[in-house]
């Protein structure tokens, strides 16, 4: 679900990101300081982010399987909007709706500089 994630970033098209999330899905966005949840909110989220150029790379994931139904996937990315490359992490947690997967609830925040 990760790497179709990616890919439909890569798109830019909000409706393909949006689609990927459940209905009651809940985003807590890198680049928003408001919780997004439900689809409408969520579309909002990527209409916004994507009138820059953005592209996002997997530094590290950690899968995890709860269920037949539940995965989560935590880890680092990094975004590159308009060729600045912005340092982030991560935790999806995707449901089993159906036949599909769909992100339930996804956190993602600027990576602290270290101490």
């Amino acid at each position: 679900m990760l790497e179709t994630w990616v890919d439909k970033i890569r798109t830019n098209d909000p409706n393909q990101v949006a689609s990927l999330y459940h209905d009651d899905g809940l985003l807590l966005g890198t680049f928003s300081d408001i919780e997004r949840k439900g689809y409408d909110l969520i579309l909002e989220y990527f209409e916004n982010l994507f009138k820059s150029k953005v592209d996002v790379e997997i530094v590290t994931q950690h899968k995890h399987g709860y269920s037949d139904s539940i995965l989560s996937n935590s880890g680092l990315y990094n975004f590159i909007v308009d060729g600045k490359t912005v340092h982030a992490r991560f935790s999806f947690v995707f449901t089993k709706t159906g036949n599909d997967w769909k992100i339930i609830s996804h956190h993602s925040s600027v990576l602290p500089e270290s101490h």
